[in-house]
């Protein structure tokens, strides 16, 4: 993946997950939780943030190389 593309994603989350923090403590003020309309928004937000920031997580380790597969080594014939 290209770094604007990770780097993008990764700003992108942080936004969506703090704006996600600020409605959640708008939600949690007040009374009835499930019920408030500004939950569904908070939720979505959260998922949204949290996708982006999967996303830009992905691949953050480069892996080391395709490991041998000892079934495919072709055995000495006899």
């Amino acid at each position: 993946m290209k770094p604007f593309v990770r780097l993008t994603a990764l700003l992108l989350a942080i936004l969506f997950l703090a704006g996600a923090g600020f409605a959640w403590f708008d939600v949690l003020t007040h009374d009835n939780i499930l019920a408030n309309s500004e939950s569904k928004t908070a939720g979505g937000w959260l998922l949204t943030g949290l996708m982006l920031l999967a996303l830009g997580l992905r691949g953050w380790r480069p892996r080391k190389g395709p490991t041998p597969n000892p079934a495919s080594e072709s055995k000495p014939s006899i």
